[in-house]
């Protein structure tokens, strides 16, 4: 297998941040090119265990090899949505850290037979996991105007939605990528300084094709059951909607519902408590790798 292209991202904050047990379980739910689970095994001691998963095939496989190198590893082809049973059923029942990188990685975007990438011609498709679901190509070339132009508003804050989405059904079918490229660039009337014409159209359409949002949301709900006390759940995101989601989430489980006026004893706090609420990469780190440049990490602890 070709060796991976991505470049993990914030790898010395996620170390000094999640791994807060040497000989603890850690699980990577989003393994991609093995960047963030290799620095965690180089922390880690001999007696600690690694469950990595990610719902690309091609990641999946990349990790068995992992798996053949160092046998705290465990590799598991899985969804967010799938996390706690995919995790004890490889004999992990909590852990001491749970790492979310979201988003697609270098290896998806330079592959062009995965249509995840504007600049290059390959098969509409932007699935996470070929092997499941509907493609791009499939949910455009049936999708009403009105639908396609709510997911490039909601995902995209695509301005130009509504003439996108009627030039997508004057050119239907779409296959390609660059056939798509072509049809967002006559239909926009107005564009983005220093941004491809295409950037905000194809991420709305690839986390609609993926439902990225709702995975990322059960997800987080996952490593809420399976953390234990003390541990931590980092989760690195790379655009607004995934940043507030988080965002959201996190203030859930750290503030408690009950009012802070009501006459009860006790304390009011929840079950987490946050770590970090939204560090970005140093400059150092965005220079040598311009993809880094819109990540985000927030982490929390589990203390109660």
């Amino acid at each position: 297998m070709a060796a991976t292209k991505h470049v993990p991202v914030l790898v010395r904050e996620i170390l000094s941040m999640l791994v807060v047990r040497p000989n603890g379980n850690y699980l990577d739910a989003t393994f991609g090119g093995g960047g963030h689970t290799r620095a965690i095994l180089e922390k880690v001691d001999e007696s600690a265990r690694i469950l990595a998963i990610d719902r690309d095939a091609v990641a999946v496989e990349r990790g068995k090899q992992l798996a053949t190198e160092d046998p705290r590893v465990t590799v598991a082809h899985a969804s967010f949505d799938q996390i706690a049973e995919t995790s004890r059923a490889n004999g992990f029942e909590r852990f001491d850290g749970i790492l979310f990188d979201i988003g697609v990685s270098s290896d998806q975007l330079e592959d062009e037979q995965r249509g995840f990438s504007f600049q290059r011609n390959g098969p509409l498709d932007m699935r996470m996991d070929p092997t499941t679901g509907q493609s791009a190509a499939d949910w455009l070339n049936s999708a009403s105007v009105r639908s396609i132009t709510t997911v490039l508003r909601k995902f995209g804050d695509e301005r130009n939605a509504k003439l996108i989405a009627s030039a997508i059904e004057s050119a239907r079918p779409l296959t390609q990528t660059q056939e798509l490229v072509e049809v967002i660039r006559r239909a926009c009337k107005t564009r983005d300084a220093g941004k491809h014409v295409a950037t905000r159209t194809f991420q709305a359409i690839r986390i609609h094709v993926n439902d990225e949002l709702t995975q990322l949301r059960q997800g987080l709900r996952n490593a809420f059951e399976l953390i234990d006390k003390g541990g931590r759940i980092a989760v690195i995101t790379f655009h607004s909607l995934e940043h507030r989601a988080v965002r959201w989430q996190f203030s859930q489980w750290v503030d408690s519902a009950m009012p802070a006026r009501m006459p009860i004893r006790g304390s009011n706090k929840g079950p987490m408590k946050l770590i970090e609420k939204g560090l970005t990469p140093k400059r150092q780190e965005t220079e040598s790798n311009p993809r880094a440049r819109s990540a985000m990490l927030q982490v929390i602890e589990r203390v109660q």
